[in-house]
């Protein structure tokens, strides 16, 4: 009835014989039809029989997902921690559009690796910045630097766009470092007075 004449009943009842889900697939070749997409029987059942499910690859495909990072249900606190060159902590949340890549839904990295690999991305364009208020006044640059390194490869999404939703000032690391720094050479300059003190005495 859909006029997928590629399909013979056979071809199903060997899906059917192997545990595949056939109601999913058969939906996922007439949307793909439907979408202008190359989706081949084969291909179909083949990620179907991986475990991923080949309608909401379509589906994704054809309406774009987005995938927050970090991942929901985290605290503010928890968001992508990043440091600029002038010692300032940025806190800050991404929001990554994907749609699938139907050609290396087998064997691709899932939205873990995105997450993961968009995260660095963030933290490496915010660890180049001279400033943090270089970061404040063009958040975009971020997104244009992240989305440049080809995150995607090997995935089993391609990256429409990179934007952020959130930015925060945090913490300024690098004047906690002078202070813990500062308060180690003070503990070593006391040792090394005591040490003289002690010979002082023992002389």
């Amino acid at each position: 009835q859909a006029g997928l004449a590629h399909v013979q009943t056979k071809d199903l009842e060997a899906h059917y014989l192997a545990g595949g889900n056939v109601p999913n697939v058969v939906r996922a070749l007439i949307a793909s039809n439907r979408a202008g997409l190359s989706l081949d029987f084969k291909r179909a059942t083949g990620i179907d029989l991986a475990g991923r499910n080949v309608l909401e690859a379509i589906q994704t495909s054809v309406n774009p997902k987005v995938i927050d990072c970090p991942a929901p249900g985290k605290t503010r606190e928890m968001a992508i921690a990043a440091v600029a060159k002038d010692g300032i902590q940025l806190l800050t949340r991404a929001r990554v559009t994907v749609r699938t890549n139907l050609a290396q839904l087998i064997g691709g990295a899932t939205e873990e690796t995105i997450i993961a690999r968009v995260g660095e991305g963030i933290v490496a364009a915010i660890g180049a910045a001279a400033t943090y208020t270089e970061v404040l006044a063009a958040p975009d640059r971020i997104s244009k630097t992240v989305l440049a390194r080809g995150l995607d490869a090997g995935t089993a999404f391609e990256i429409l766009s990179i934007d952020i939703a959130d930015i925060n000032v945090g913490e300024n690391v690098g004047a906690k470092l002078q202070a813990d720094q500062a308060e180690a050479n003070k503990r070593m300059a006391q040792a090394q007075a005591e040490v003289r003190r002690a010979m002082a005495v023992a002389q």
